[in-house]
């Protein structure tokens, strides 16, 4: 019997239809039971006086009637209308029962309004917060929160709690976008400044005649202005992708002609650093249905981020293998300078950099690993970093589904 009033408690706690249901209920229940109430406690009171005029005027009836009562005479309506009697004393019942009534209705009256005005209460002071709460969050004011009705702890919650505890999520929400709207302001500021600043002290130094007008400073100088048109197309990159705005033109690809168009096209810069590249696809590695200039572009990410972090003599290797489920897995390793385990979770951020001054030398704009990220995810992968340790080297992972 417990388990089931608190099965029903349950439902009704959860049900804001049934609650108003069940208020409306008890509205109309206050009222009868307080109209009931004001009936046996007032009607009695009525009635004692309609009783004694009626037995007054009995008295005085069987007086005139007998003439037991020398010294007083009979009205002359007794002998004119002797029906008048009567009628007094019907209007006299009809005057205690209608002021009995009167005073029922109107105190079951009160009391259905009292108890009408407090589920009232309940039922629009949390949507007045949420109308307030977010008029203040179109003011800008994104730190607003409401208090959500019911108990959130075990999950019962109503339409209206879960309004409140839904508003308290878009909130939160919005004050994330906006903190990351402007961390990402004042990144793109930080990374354009460098080159910016750069070519301003080479131009300044020109015109001063500091520095002089050679092939040399002015190849530094473009230099420059490509790291800068990079970044540039990195973060239109960026923006389309996560707008959605990305095309995919799918095919069917095998794993070993990917790497192999990902080898050549890295033999060259890896050749003159005197990094060692290989290339290992396990037999009976499964293809994949994706898009090859844009896997292409997830590889090349990787072994130019590779390149930058392995010295002269190290060896990256490209690696690809059937994985469990229905999945191929990619492998990026190199022997390099590795990553702190405190950094791992945030690497695939935009403009997250483990070293910064170091990135910010070898001319990476932050975004590359973003972009890789954002690509495995649209062809519905995914891609994560793992290291051992600084001075350890690092793997990267990308797992995409099988054709």
């Amino acid at each position: 019997m417990r388990k089931r009033w608190q099965a029903l408690t349950r439902v009704i706690r959860r049900s804001l239809g049934l609650k108003l249901f069940l208020s409306y209920g008890a509205v109309l229940l206050v009222g009868s039971l307080t109209l009931w109430w004001a009936g046996q406690s007032v009607a009695p009171v009525s009635f004692e006086r309609h009783m004694a005029t009626m037995a007054r005027a009995m008295e005085d009836m069987m007086r005139w009637g007998r003439g037991m009562d020398m010294d007083m005479e009979a009205p002359s309506w007794w002998w004119d209308d002797p029906t008048r009697l009567e009628r007094d004393l019907f209007h006299s019942f009809r005057a205690a029962l209608s002021e009995a009534l009167l005073r029922a209705m109107l105190l079951a009256g009160l009391a259905a309004m009292a108890v009408s005005w407090f589920v009232t209460r309940q039922i629009v002071a949390p949507i007045q917060a949420i109308s307030h709460a977010s008029q203040r969050i179109a003011r800008g004011q994104y730190d607003e929160r409401v208090a959500v009705p019911g108990d959130l702890a075990h999950g019962v919650l109503d339409e209206l709690g879960e309004l409140a505890w839904n508003f308290n999520r878009m909130a939160e929400q919005l004050a994330r976008t906006e903190e990351a709207r402007r961390q990402w302001l004042a990144d793109v500021s930080h990374e354009m400044r460098t080159p910016l600043a750069s070519i301003r002290a080479y131009v300044e130094g020109l015109l001063d005649g500091v520095l002089p007008a050679t092939p040399a400073m002015y190849g530094q100088i473009l230099d420059e202005v490509q790291r800068l048109q990079r970044f540039v197309d990195d973060l239109r990159e960026v923006s389309r992708m996560e707008a959605g705005a990305l095309t995919l033109q799918r095919a069917l690809l095998h794993p070993q002609e990917l790497l192999e168009a990902a080898r050549r096209r890295f033999a060259p810069a890896y050749r003159d650093q005197g990094v060692t590249l290989r290339v290992l696809v396990e037999p009976q590695t499964p293809p994949i249905y994706g898009d090859r200039e844009r896997l292409l572009q997830v590889l090349s990410n990787l072994l130019d981020n590779a390149l930058r972090y392995t010295p002269a003599g190290g060896t990256v290797t490209l690696r690809a293998r059937a994985d469990e489920g229905p999945w191929v897995r990619f492998e990026v390793h190199d022997t390099g300078a590795g990553i702190p385990p405190e950094h791992l979770p945030h690497i695939f951020k935009r403009f997250y950099r483990v070293e910064p001054s170091r990135a910010r030398a070898y001319g990476g704009s932050g975004l590359g690993l973003t972009i890789a990220r954002l690509l495995v995810e649209a062809h519905g992968g995914t891609i994560e970093a793992m290291s051992p340790g600084p001075g350890q080297g690092s793997t990267f992972v990308v797992r995409l589904p099988r054709a």
